[in-house]
């Protein structure tokens, strides 16, 4: 398993998150992400972009951060083909054997 440096949350991840603190605690942001704003004591993590990790977006809920990985792969097989195939060349329902 990869350290958390590894990932990407190294001492400047580490830094900027515990600049951020004191401002999330106090209830005075909103999230990068959903643009709610974040109560005091609610679980956040510090948002990067999602293509360029190198780039932070500031922080977000703990929730919409650790889930966009999920929705972009949802979104991406939620997309239609071009063309879709007809009914006639999809595969025939198979039926039970018992």
């Amino acid at each position: 398993m990869r350290t958390t440096a590894e990932r990407g949350y190294g001492s400047a991840h580490k830094r900027l998150r515990q600049e951020w603190a004191p401002t999330v605690e106090a209830g005075g942001v909103a999230c990068a992400r959903c643009t709610r704003p974040i109560s005091p004591y609610e679980p956040w993590d510090l948002g990067h972009d999602d293509h360029d990790r190198s780039i932070y977006t500031g922080p977000e809920h703990r929730r919409c951060n650790r889930g966009a990985p999920s929705r972009r792969r949802a979104g991406q097989r939620a997309t239609k083909p071009d063309n879709p195939p007809t009914k006639a060349a999809r595969a025939p329902h198979p039926t039970r054997t018992w």
